[in-house]
């Protein structure tokens, strides 16, 4: 489950190509984006869409800053757990405050972090008290 989400995140993170105006290809055919470019967080596992379905009326209970800043600190605790070998998280997420996912991705991205603490049963950021 968690080895589908890995390759999924990082395919869809870091080699997204939608762009709103115009996307050009190099020759080792890599996207290079001329213009701003959308995110897309496509998840394969398929409690997460039925679990995300039945907490949407959530989405807009916090602005996009807050999910920005929550996803970067959780994205440091996964990172970190992922150095350290915890079987339960096998892949490296390069979350970047300085790039525009958009609310869409920015929300996805922290509810899959809920879901991940929900069917695990623990909490990535210590403390962290609030449920969505």
């Amino acid at each position: 489950m968690m080895k589908i989400f890995g390759l999924l995140f990082l395919l869809a993170l870091f080699f997204s190509c939608a762009s709103q105006k115009e996307v050009a290809q190099n020759k080792k055919g890599r996207c290079a984006i001329k213009d701003s470019a959308q995110y897309e967080l496509i998840v394969f596992d398929s409690g997460f869409d039925f679990w995300l379905a039945s907490h949407q009326s959530v989405a807009h209970q916090h602005s996009e800053s807050y999910y920005q800043s929550m996803n970067h600190q959780y994205a440091i605790e996964w990172n970190r757990r992922y150095a350290a070998g915890d079987p339960r998280i096998n892949s490296y997420i390069d979350y970047s405050l300085n790039r525009n996912y958009g609310f869409d991705f920015n929300y996805k991205l922290y509810m899959y972090f809920k879901f991940f603490e929900d069917t695990n049963r623990m909490q990535l950021i210590p403390g962290n008290r609030n449920r969505y």
